[in-house]
């Protein structure tokens, strides 16, 4: 019998200084609410953050999770 192997992409979250945030593929960065929910707004703080942040050299040790998974 084949094994069946499942794929499950999501968009990657982030923790980076105070904020928690996704980046989907498609809409980019969108910050979260604690609970993990999608906040309404994403102001000039947030944005101003995302500018430092896609200038660090190794973004990926912020990962906190997301992405595809193998099930």
């Amino acid at each position: 019998m084949k094994e069946l192997n499942t794929i499950i992409c999501g968009p990657r979250l982030y923790r980076y200084g105070k904020w928690t945030f996704e980046v989907h593929a498609w809409c980019g960065p969108w910050p979260l609410r604690k609970d993990g929910e999608l906040r309404k707004r994403a102001g000039r703080v947030f944005y101003a953050m995302v500018e430092r942040w896609e200038a660090e050299p190794d973004r990926e040790k912020y990962r906190i999770g997301g992405g595809c998974q193998v099930f």
